[in-house]
Parts: structure tokens; C-alpha cells; sequence
């Protein structure tokens, strides 16, 4: 008998998948259902409220000005002279430093002839622009912050230096170049006997002899920063300038490792000191040269056989607040450490250029083929 096209032939192995089974219907209500979980996820979702400050930016604090040092007493090593410098360091992380035999007239002779730097054209500083190879020459402007409160200039012994500067200001830069190298022969002195004068203390302190030197001592090393504060600001963009600036130095710092920073800041109405814990300022001395701690000193053992580890890393700035005329001060670095290369000269780091990296992943990928072609060949 033919079978038609719509008639299936019977198979007692045809096994098929059992109906499912029927849902057992809720006993709860759909509201009820909505309520238990929403007291679930109120108990076990519970998110932390979020509370933020109310100014992320930090507040400045007004402190007492540090006590003014006579050099001389630092030259005669009087001891009642190291607690009050002790104690400033620990607490603000600067000192005042007057009567330090050094000429006015060379002091005011250096500035006069650093303003002439910043006479310069932007197209001809572009030459001297710092970077992460060159931390030496003006700082980069980008078009945003034209107009500044303040320029900056680095200043060093390197050759590179010279022969950029001589190219593009040659008589200018060598008058320069001179009066620094007075005045820095004048500062390298100061340095030293402030340094004389905590090894004495720290020689006391460890009973080390007079012949051992601390960690690094065996050299010395100068970089310059030089700033121009500018005249007839308004209020609203010395706040703003003031704003950009405090936040540079408390998350960027300074490019150069150093000891102490010997800052020539006449005629400023205030001074700020920047650390990792704040932000603090004072009016400093007329004619006094503002003495701040580098980092250096937390390395090398000054500060912990001193004061217990209490030398505070800090990073000064003059401000020149209001005033009319443009004013120029300067920031010397000192490092008694020759280890401390960028002072003389920058060093290019050890890095890999992007084209050394992709001749050299072409070569890996070349071997690499040769050696599965032999392992597949033989």
C-alpha cells in the first residue's frame, strides 16, 4: 500500500522529549515579590556615600618669619646657633641668612644682566627650550599660558649651553655668563660653610672622624634658576598665575637633585615654602639670602643624625605681589656631589628610540622564521 506524502511512518525507536512540566503557579503577588527584593537590595547594595572636599586646592599658611642667622656665627661654629637653625628646618624647612660677606654690587650687577635674557624673542628661545634631554635653558610656553606672571630660565656649566646662547646672543650671554661666575664662586662659599657646619654637628653626633666624608661628598655641582616677575598684573590673573604655579611645585618640583638652595629674592613681599605636607609663607628680611633643604639631604644622613629625620625637602619661590616694575631673583642649587651630572651638563638617558625598537622587532621576527624553517626542513 503506497503512503502519502502526509501520512508518517510509525518507528518504535522514535523516542521524543517529554512535554514540560507545568509552572507552579506564585503564591505571592507580583507587589509582594517587588518588595522582598527591594528590601534584598536596600540591605545588601548598600553604597558608601561619597563625601568631597570642599577645596581640593591647598590653603596657604601664614607663619612666622624663620630667625636670621649671622653668618659669622656659622663661621665661628657658636653651637647656640645649630638649635635655632635645627628648629626652623624642622618646622618651616628655611632659614635666613644675613651678614654672608658677599657684595651687594656683585649681587645687583648679576641681575641687571640677567633681565637681558628674557629680552630675548620667543623664535630665537625655542633653541635653549628645556626638555627631558636638555634641563637646562627656558622654560616651554605653550600658547595658553602666554603672558605669565613669572618666566624662568635655567642656567649652568654646560658647554652646550654656551655655544646655544652664543648663537643666538653673543654679546649679551658672555657678560652673563661672567657676572654668574662671580657671583656663583661667591655663593659656592656660603654653601660649603653651612655644610662645614652640620658635618661638624653630624661628625659630634656619630663619632665618625673629621677625614670621613658623608655619602656623595666628594665634589660639587651649581645649576641656576633664574626668574623674571612681572609688573602691572591684575588681581584676578595673580590668583590664577599664583593657582598654576603652587600646584607646578607641589606635584612637579625641580628638575635638578640638590643639597641646599641659596634664593636672591630683594625687594619680594612674600616668600612661600612648598612640601608634601602644605604650604606655608613669610615676608622675608631685606637683603637676606633665604637658605631651603634639597633632597639630598634626606639620602645622605644629614637629616637623620641632625634632627631624627625631621630636615624637611622643600622647595622655595619669592613673590612679588602688586608691584609695578618687573623684578628679576634667582635660585642657586648646590650639590656636593659629583655623582649629580645634569649640574655640569645634562646627560641623555639610557633609553631605546622608537626606530632601535622596530629594527629590532624586525630581526626577532626574521630569526624567528629562519629557526622554524630549519626546525620543519631537518
Amino acid at each position: 500500500m503506497a503512503l502519502s506524502p502526509l501520512s508518517v511512518p510509525e518507528n518504535p525507536f522514535d523516542f521524543r522529549a517529554p512535554p514540560p512540566s507545568p509552572v507552579a503557579s506564585a503564591h505571592r503577588s507580583c507587589v509582594t515579590n517587588d518588595e522582598v527584593l527591594s528590601e534584598f537590595l536596600q540591605h545588601s547594595l548598600r553604597v558608601p556615600d561619597l563625601i568631597l572636599p570642599d577645596k581640593v586646592f591647598p590653603r596657604q599658611k601664614f607663619v612666622d618669619n624663620p630667625p636670621k642667622i649671622d653668618f659669622q656665627a656659622l663661621k665661628s661654629m657658636q653651637t647656640e646657633t645649630l638649635p635655632r637653625i635645627l628648629d626652623s628646618i624642622a618646622t618651616i624647612g628655611c632659614f635666613q641668612l644675613v651678614n654672608y660677606g658677599i657684595p651687594m654690587e656683585s649681587i645687583r650687577s648679576a641681575l641687571k644682566a640677567a633681565a637681558g635674557i628674557f629680552q630675548l624673542p620667543p623664535q630665537k628661545r625655542t633653541a635653549v627650550t628645556r626638555s627631558p634631554e636638555k634641563l637646562y635653558g627656558f622654560e616651554e610656553v605653550h600658547e595658553e599660558d602666554e603672558g605669565e606672571v613669572s618666566e624662568e630660565f635655567v642656567w649652568c656649566k654646560a658647554k652646550a649651553l654656551e655655544l646655544a646662547m652664543e648663537g643666538i646672543w653673543p654679546v649679551g650671554y658672555s657678560n652673563f655668563s661672567e657676572k654668574m661666575e662671580t657671583l656663583v664662586a661667591e655663593m659656592e662659599k656660603v654653601a660649603e660653610k653651612i655644610l662645614i657646619f652640620f658635618r661638624e654637628i653630624y661628625q659630634q653626633k656619630t663619632g665618625r672622624s673629621e677625614k670621613e666624608k658623608m655619602e656623595g661628598e666628594d665634589g660639587n655641582g651649581w645649576a641656576c634658576y633664574v626668574y623674571k616677575h612681572g609688573g602691572n598684573v591684575s588681581a584676578e590673573k595673580w590668583r590664577s598665575c599664583l593657582r598654576y604655579d603652587v600646584m607646578k611645585m607641589l606635584i612637579g618640583g625641580m628638575d635638578y637633585s640638590h643639597t641646599l638652595c641659596l634664593h636672591i629674592c630683594d625687594g619680594s613681599s612674600e616668600f612661600h615654602v612648598y612640601s608634601k605636607k602644605g604650604w606655608v609663607s613669610f615676608c622675608p628680611h631685606q637683603h637676606a639670602l633665604v637658605v631651603t633643604v634639597g633632597d639630598q639631604t634626606q639620602c645622605c644622613g644629614y637629616s637623620q643624625a641632625l634632627s631624627g629625620g625631621q630636615l624637611k625637602h622643600v622647595i622655595g619661590r619669592p613673590i612679588y605681589r602688586g608691584e609695578k616694575e618687573e623684578f628679576i631673583s634667582m635660585a642657586f642649587l648646590y650639590s656636593p656631589s659629583t655623582t649629580n651630572t645634569r649640574l655640569v651638563g645634562p646627560q641623555k638617558p639610557n633609553t631605546i628610540s622608537l626606530s632601535q625598537q622596530a629594527i629590532a622587532a624586525i630581526l626577532f621576527t626574521l630569526l624567528y622564521q629562519i629557526l622554524v624553517y630549519v626546525y620543519y626542513k631537518f
